[in-house]
């Protein structure tokens, strides 16, 4: 038959849970505190994670946003000097338009004093020739 020895069972007993304190104490504690100084350390790692991807965004964002600032910046300087040339050429056009007016008040202002003189000129050879001629003719007829 089945006897159970009482001290035995005490002695049983005792042993489990010395044992069990033992382990928890120097095996199970120390496995327990590394892990969650583990946890924590990944934890914190985590964090610093986020926060660096997060600079990193904000950092990008504010990239791209001087980018788009650059960009217009350059877009109105390009704007700018396109109507400052327009400017310019219509300025250039408009100073050789006068000059050319010029040009051509001058030219026609010497056309119209050499025809002038010209016609002077001519004039002056047609008094001469039609006094020739009335000479001739006068001569002429005298002579007959």
């Amino acid at each position: 038959m089945l006897s159970i020895n009482i001290s035995e069972l005490i002695w049983t007993i005792i042993n489990f849970f010395l044992l069990y304190f033992l382990l928890k104490r120097f095996l199970y504690g120390p496995i327990l505190r590394h892990m969650d100084a583990r946890r924590e350390r990944l934890d914190k790692a985590l964090e610093a994670e986020k926060a660096a991807e997060e600079r990193i965004q904000e950092t990008e964002e504010q990239i791209e946003r001087e980018k788009r600032a650059r960009r217009d910046e350059a877009d109105e300087l390009i704007a700018a000097e396109e109507r400052a040339a327009a400017a310019r050429s219509a300025e250039a056009l408009s100073a050789a338009r006068t000059g050319a007016e010029s040009a051509l008040a001058d030219g026609q202002s010497r056309l119209e004093e050499s025809s002038a003189r010209e016609r002077a000129a001519l004039q002056e050879e047609t008094d001469a020739l039609a006094e020739l001629l009335a000479q001739n003719i006068l001569g002429g007829s005298a002579a007959e």
